[in-house]
């Protein structure tokens, strides 16, 4: 088999993963766009809660990577254990 064959396969393959890339960051930019409007039109108070249940989530779903993972002390335990007390 000749390497020349499969270069139309391949530039076909790399135009359509380009389409897609290009596509999610226009779909991306306008989410972000659309939150960071809300997010200014937010009361002080408003931003502290959202803050809080965003710092909490995330902590909340490393831990349970780490549990799922098992008990070792990984790099992301110990960054786990620098949020938790931060926060706590």
């Amino acid at each position: 088999m000749k390497t020349t064959m499969l270069e139309p396969l391949l530039i076909k393959a790399i135009d359509g993963v380009a389409k897609k890339l290009t596509s999610a960051e226009k779909s991306a930019e306008k989410k972000a766009t659309r939150l960071l409007a809300h997010w200014n039109k937010m009361e002080a108070a408003e931003k502290e809660q959202v803050v809080g249940i965003a710092v909490a989530t995330i902590t909340t779903a490393i831990t349970a990577v780490i549990a799922l993972r098992g008990r070792k002390k990984s790099g992301l335990a110990k960054v786990v254990d620098v949020v938790a007390k931060k926060v706590g």
